[in-house]
């Protein structure tokens, strides 16, 4: 499998993952408003947390798939799963009460089940974004004389 055609799988998967789960909260509005106002990081923010994040998860799959806009959609997908990575880890280690603000299938999972779940996508954002800003370094190191 050539190296355009990974990075090309792994922006799909991206893509369907951050549209997936944009629209999940979008469509259960209320119900992931509530479990914001529940968190005990963001219930202060909750409100404007509700509209940024799926606002940002549609604006971020939507980067990843025309190719010109691929390694900004790359970058951002980096930044929102790390982001949620994180707030993750600070739950399963620092709170009593877990409210999962997640929808469909991925609501099932354990908290830790979610933890490697999103690793394993932050870890493929990640190679993608690199593998991606190689081949453009490598392009532009090719054309300079």
């Amino acid at each position: 499998m050539s190296t355009r055609t990974l990075i090309a799988c792994i922006c799909y998967a991206l893509f369907f993952l951050f549209v997936y789960v944009a629209l999940n909260k979008l469509i259960s509005f209320n119900y992931y408003l509530y479990d914001l106002r529940r968190s005990p990081v963001l219930q202060t923010v909750a409100l404007p947390v509700a509209v940024v994040v799926p606002v940002m998860e549609i604006l971020v799959a939507c980067l990843l798939i025309p190719d010109k806009t691929r390694s900004y959609g790359l970058a951002g997908a980096v930044l929102l799963m790390a982001m949620f990575t994180v707030y993750v880890l600070y739950v399963i280690v620092f709170t009593k009460e877990h409210p999962c603000t997640c929808g469909g299938i991925i609501r099932e999972l354990t908290w830790p089940q979610h933890l490697v779940f999103n690793v394993a996508f932050l870890t493929l954002a990640l190679f993608a974004f690199i593998m991606k800003n190689n081949k453009l370094i490598s392009y532009s190191a090719a054309t300079v004389p």
